[in-house]
Parts: structure tokens; C-alpha cells; sequence
């Protein structure tokens, strides 16, 4: 939902009019002509999203993938470490699997989405995700699972994540007009921190009552009961027009300039992009902390991480209230560098293992709380400003530059962690990510704090 903001200098309004609108003039003719056909019609200008059947659907399949990656990557985690005990490297590389299709497909894919009915292609994603996901158990039964296995089953789930995710995103100016941007946004991100309390928490049960390749069919189920919600969406979704310019590599470079000439999305990509190839070191680097370091139990770790994600339930709520108070730039930037500074509290619990538990809760919450703060608005910026025909493009750029670069992490987390220690290693990760939030501070996007933000015409058209 677009909030009104209280007017700001002629400076400011003169850099957002002309980042949201001007970009669509100046924009190639081949991708004026390649607008996407009409989709599912959005409902009226006032209706609820509550109402909104495409959109109810949407969130549902949504909500039940997000619960099938929760419950699977601490699976994955818990297999790796307790059942076939990898290494550190190993578990490096196979964390940076499960992210790679973003470097390597991230790009071509947003121009492939922008060809496709983008309903069918979330649909085809779950379904690979059900088959790959329910090769473990069968494996482990016979016993034929390995390291191996568990990696390649990762990096396919990956692939499959790429074509959803950006699929998605691009998916929901459509059904719901860009007056509803917003707040549908938050309501994805609130269902993901749902699924982050409730997720670690089953696996973490689960893994405490059966063999931990089972898990993985609870898994397939969530995303079983995704294809199924995003099928039942109504409406018929038409093919997007092919691009009169029908090579791939001028398609993915014309949203790769959008991105790079786009005054505020520019340098706010290049600080995410560096934020996020740091973020996946922490990441990387928790579970083994928490598992080895500590000696937690997966279903302890499990409860922990539930308890901590409350915390982004109450960022979602609370997000409205930082936007009239804070601004929509200030809200970006601070949020982000109170989020990753909280990362802190990761390495202190190995420093007090007495009361690692506690460390490790409170730590997440407040990292919860304004990560998602965070991620809701600057990802509710980029879909308003950008037109329409390059939303597929923009979402896998900036996919690109976020999921694309956590391999990286991932690997470099395992090699820096073999070498200097676990804790060393997170230190150095968690100030890596505060230095690219402190970067945010000097882009443009902190100048938007008091303007309000018109509309592109090609969202207002599709609405």
C-alpha cells in the first residue's frame, strides 16, 4: 500500500519524479512494445486484500513454501552435521548449492519470467521441489544417502527457488494494483515470520521423533499445498507478448541499465548485494555453532530460532508506524544496521554457554524485528518505481545480487571457520554486514524521508 508522506523540498520531489517516471520515458522502445498482456485484472481501487481471492491464494502457497524451505534447511543442517558428519568446508559448499542457480541462471531468468504465465511456472517450480525433496527419505531407506546426494538434491531446489521467487514477485503488482504493493508485501513478509517461528519448531520436533530424512516428506507436502493454492488462483492468466527484440542477452542487459541507471535502486543494490554475501557467512556459520560449537540438539536449536522470529512478526506490524515516524529512506537504512549489529549477541553465546540459549533468543528477536522492517520497504520500493514490463528483470537482478553472492559467503564461511575458529569467523562476517548497512547512509535512497512517491504510469495502467 502506498502511505502518504509528509511533503518534502522541490529538490526531493524532483529526484523521485523523475527516478519513477522519467526512466519509463527514456526507456527502449522494444520494451514499451513488450508490455506484459493483461493478467489477472486487480480488483477495484478499494478493495481489501482480505477479498482479494488471487491474492489469498497467492499468499497461501506462498506461506505453505516458506514452511517447507524453514523446515528443510534446518533438516538439511541437522543431516549434514549429526548423520553424515561434514566438515566445515562441506558444509560451506553445501549451503553455497543451495543458492548458486541464483549466480549463475539469476539474470536470464528474469527475462525468461518476463516471457512466461508466470502462474504456471510457480506451479512447475513446486513440483520439482516435491520430486527432488522426497529423493532423500527413499535414499536413506535403502541406505544409498550421502553428501553428495543431499548437495545435489540442494542445488536442485535452488534452481527451482529461482523461478519461483522471482515469479512471485513479479506476480503481485498484478493482482493487486500498486495501491496494495505494500501491504501485501508485509503480508508475505509477516507469513514468512510465521514460518520461521513455526518452522525450526516442527523440524526441530520432527527430527526429535523420527529418522532426520523423513522430515523431507513434511517438506514435499508444504510445497505440494503451495502448487495447489497458486492452481486455484482465479481468473485466466494470459501469455506476456514476446519482445519484438527477441535476444535473451539484450532482454537481461536491458534490466541490468534499468537497475544500474535507476538513481535510487543503483547504489541501494550494491550495498544489498554486499550486506547479503556477508549475511550468508552468519548464516552459514550459526548452525554449526549452535550444533557442534554448543552441542544443542537440532530440536533445541529448532525452538530457539522459532522463539527468536517473533520478533518479525512485530517488525511487520510495526513497520507502518517506522514509516510515518522514521521515513521511507531512514527506514531503510537504520533498520538495517540496528538488524545486523544485533548479530552480535550469534558469537557472545559461545563466550557464556551458560546462557547461550537466552543469548541466542534475544539476538534473533531484535534481528528479526528490523530485518524485516527492512526488507519489507525496500522491497515494496523497487516493485512501485519500477514499470512493469522490466518487474520480472528487476526482481531477478536484484536476486541476483543478493542470492547470487551467498554462495560465496557460504564458501568463504566454511574456509575462514576451518582456519581461524567458528566464532573468529562470524565476527568477521557480522562486521562485514554492518559496514555495507552504514553504506546505505550515503546513497539517495535516504533523501525519499519526506516526498511523496507518484505511481509509474504503467502500474497505475495496470491496475
Amino acid at each position: 500500500m502506498i502511505r502518504k508522506e509528509p511533503e518534502g523540498n522541490g529538490a526531493g520531489t524532483e529526484l523521485i519524479a523523475g527516478t519513477a517516471i522519467d526512466q519509463r520515458a527514456s526507456m527502449p522502445k522494444s520494451s514499451a512494445d513488450s508490455a506484459i498482456s493483461p493478467e489477472l485484472q486487480a480488483p477495484p481501487k478499494h478493495t481489501s486484500l482480505s477479498r482479494n481471492r488471487g491474492f489469498m491464494n497467492l499468499w497461501a502457497g506462498e506461506t505453505a513454501s516458506q514452511f517447507g524451505f524453514q523446515i528443510a534447511g534446518l533438516a538439511t543442517s541437522a543431516i549434514a552435521i549429526t548423520l553424515l558428519d561434514a566438515t566445515n568446508r562441506q558444509i560451506g559448499v553445501l549451503s553455497a548449492l543451495q543458492t548458486v542457480a541464483f549466480l549463475l541462471i539469476g539474470l536470464p531468468a528474469g527475462a525468461w519470467v518476463d516471457r512466461w504465465r508466470k502462474r504456471h511456472t510457480m506451479i512447475a517450480a513446486d513440483v520439482v521441489r516435491v520430486i527432488a525433496l522426497a529423493s532423500i527419505p527413499l535414499a536413506w531407506w535403502f541406505g544409498e544417502l550421502t553428501i553428495e546426494h543431499l548437495m545435489a538434491v540442494a542445488a536442485i531446489l535452488g534452481f527451482a527457488t529461482v523461478f519461483f521467487d522471482v515469479s512471485y514477485q513479479s506476480f503481485v503488482p498484478a493482482i493487486v494494483g500498486p495501491e496494495h504493493i505494500g501491504e501485501a508485501n508485509g503480508r508475505m513478509e509477516a507469513s514468512f515470520q510465521v514460518a520461521r517461528v513455526g518452522g525450526p519448531g516442527l523440524a526441530g520436533w520432527l527430527l526429535g521423533v523420527m529418522a532426520a530424512p523423513f522430515a523431507y516428506l513434511l517438506t514435499a507436502g508444504t510445497y505440494a499445498l503451495s502448487a495447489i493454492a497458486i492452481w486455484r488462483i482465479p481468473g485466466k492468466e494470459h501469455k506476456p507478448q514476446a519482445p519484438k527484440d527477441s535476444k535473451l542477452r539484450d532482454q537481461v542487459r536491458e534490466g541490468i541499465d534499468y537497475v544500474r541507471g535507476e538513481r535510487l535502486l543503483g547504489p541501494l543494490f550494491l550495498c544489498i548485494s554486499a550486506g547479503a554475501l556477508a549475511g550468508q557467512g552468519v548464516g552459514t556459520l550459526l548452525p554449526i555453532l549452535a550444533l557442534r560449537e554448543l552441542g544443542m540438539s537440532a530440536t533445541t536449536l529448532g525452538t530457539l530460532l522459532s522463539l527468536g522470529a517473533f520478533g518479525g512478526i512485530l517488525g511487520a506490524t510495526c513497520r507502518p508506524w517506522f514509516i510515518r515516524h522514521v521515513g521511507e529512506g531512514h527506514t531503510i537504512v537504520v533498520c538495517n544496521v540496528l538488524g545486523v549489529l544485533a548479530y552480535l549477541g550469534l558469537p557472545l553465546a559461545a563466550l557464556a554457554p551458560a546462557h547461550a540459549s537466552v543469548v541466542l533468543v534475544v539476538s534473533n528477536i531484535v534481528t528479526s524485528f528490523f530485518l524485516t522492517i527492512y526488507n519489507i520497504t525496500q522491497m515494496s520500493l523497487r516493485q512501485r518505481i519500477c514499470p512493469l514490463p522490466l518487474l520480472g528483470r528487476l526482481n531477478a537482478t536484484f536476486r541476483f545480487a543478493v542470492w547470487g553472492v551467498m554462495p560465496i559467503g557460504a564458501l568463504l564461511a566454511g574456509i575462514i571457520a576451518n582456519s581461524l575458529g567458528v566464532v573468529a569467523a562470524m565476527y568477521i562476517f557480522i562486521g562485514g554486514t554492518v559496514v555495507a548497512g552504514l553504506a546505505m547512509a550515503f546513497t539517495p535512497v535516504v533523501r525519499i524521508n519526506r516526498v511523496k512517491t507518484p505511481v509509474p504510469r504503467d502500474m497505475v495502467g495496470a491496475a
